[in-house]
């Protein structure tokens, strides 16, 4: 099975203005009942969150939607997506819906991503 990939008439960057990342959370505490919690590892890989904005057309915009609707069956698969630092593409899947908001002629999506391991 062929992982999608973000398609190359998307823009392939996110603005900087509003773009984040997040280590994982990869810890699992336990409250004893009496001195410090206990804490471990969860596990050996886990997912690390990435948020950004993106400026698209109308029709950006469109193709985007189909992407998700169709390629990405409304976020359930993962697909490759370039590497805001510039490496090799990344293995990430869709964390929420995406959300458009309109801005003279573009529009500004802010899309939610979580890198896979």
């Amino acid at each position: 099975m062929t992982v999608p990939s973000w398609p190359a008439e998307l823009p392939q960057a996110f603005l900087k203005d509003g773009y984040s990342e997040e280590d994982a959370d990869n810890l699992l505490a336990s409250n004893m009942s009496i001195g410090p919690a206990k804490v471990r590892r969860r596990t050996t890989s886990n997912v690390e969150p990435i948020t950004g904005s993106m400026e698209m057309s109308s029709a950006q915009r469109q193709t985007f939607k189909s992407f998700v609707k169709n390629d990405i069956k409304d976020r359930s698969k993962p697909f490759t997506f370039p590497d805001p630092h510039g490496g090799s593409p990344l293995l990430v899947r869709m964390r929420q819906p995406a959300v458009y908001t309109p801005i003279g002629i573009v529009w500004r999506v802010q899309i939610g991503l979580e890198v896979l391991p």
